[in-house]
């Protein structure tokens, strides 16, 4: 009787270390897996058949149908440069140059991947309704007050993501996987 109960407790043990594993492999994604470039993060072989069972499992939990190798890569940030959470409460500033791309767009999200509410009658900064000076790294501005130039409004409490999706990419191939270019630099500014 001993043994018999010794058995189920350590098969408890082992289906709870194996689900709770799998759970934290699908809602966070495995460490070694995608393409990381500074704080931005993404699964380019979510949309194609390479994909793994954890990257097709984590995509039907977050309702995402994501892009296809062809048709581009979208990356997510939910830190600053340093290493510090997104908080809605703080000024950010984005910089820099993006891949050759045919189309970006960059929406903001809360932690469990709704899109922020916000009063701007924008949902998103694309490609096509952003500024740039020719010559100059691109600059877009997340804040909860309006700003000059590209700027998105943030909106809610706590954390955030960026999502930054950049559509007919060069990027998309494995070649230029292999030494990727910086995407945009996260900058904290001043926190309310």
């Amino acid at each position: 009787m001993r043994s018999v109960l010794g058995v189920l407790v350590v098969f408890t043990l082992a289906a709870a270390l194996g689900l709770g594993a799998t759970w934290w492999a699908v809602a966070n994604g495995l460490p070694a897996a995608g393409l990381s470039i500074g704080p931005w993060r993404s699964e380019p072989d979510a949309g194609t058949l390479r994909a793994d069972p954890y990257e097709r499992a984590g995509a039907a939990r977050r309702g995402e149908a994501p892009l296809a190798a062809s048709d581009g890569l979208a990356f997510t940030a939910a830190t600053d440069d340093a290493g510090r959470p997104l908080d809605a409460a703080c000024d950010y500033r984005l910089e820099g140059d993006l891949p050759a791309a045919r189309l970006w767009t960059l929406a903001l999200f809360d932690s469990a991947g709704r899109r922020l509410r916000t009063d701007a009658d924008e949902p998103a900064l694309t490609s096509a309704n952003a500024m740039r000076a020719d010559g100059e790294p691109l600059t877009i501005l997340l804040s909860r007050n309006a700003r000059p130039g590209n700027w998105a409004a943030l909106g809610g409490s706590g954390p955030f993501l960026v999502r930054l999706s950049l559509y007919d990419t060069t990027l998309a191939s494995p070649l230029d996987r292999e030494q990727p270019s910086a995407l945009l630099t996260i900058t904290r500014g001043a926190c309310r």
